[in-house]
């Protein structure tokens, strides 16, 4: 018996694949924010089924899309390259906020998101 034994070989990628698909959603989140606090509707597991857009802003009101630094205009672009998907396929625009961020910067976000017919569009928050 000369046969090769792939058992093994096809154990470590089914390993790999899991830890590639734990991993993943964790390295979407690499700008550090610091929440605002919320009393209610917070902490509630999302959908795994859904596809998310994160937009963070940090304290010095830089935009970031996903891991891309962007400008409003570059963001308002974004914005229409997703009201242009079917609905049905449009990923929810999820802000993420310093706490100390104005509410101009927020506003802005909305703002360019409702402009371009986004209607998916919710605020990032942190249990009290």
């Amino acid at each position: 018996m000369t046969e090769l034994n792939v058992t093994p070989m096809l154990d470590l990628c089914f390993c790999l694949l899991i830890i590639f698909m734990i991993s993943t959603p964790v390295l979407e989140q690499t700008t550090q924010v610091n929440l605002p606090k919320a009393t209610q509707g917070a902490g509630k597991s999302t959908d795994t089924k859904q596809k998310y857009v994160i937009v963070s802003i940090d304290a010095a009101g830089k935009l970031t899309l996903g891991n891309k630094t962007v400008t409003l205009r570059e963001l308002e672009n974004e914005f229409a390259s997703i009201a242009a998907l079917p609905e049905s396929e449009q990923p929810i625009v999820r802000v993420r906020g310093e706490g100390t961020t104005t509410l101009q910067k927020l506003m802005d976000i909305f703002s360019a998101a409702k402009s371009k017919g986004l209607t998916k569009v919710g605020i990032d928050t942190e249990i009290r």
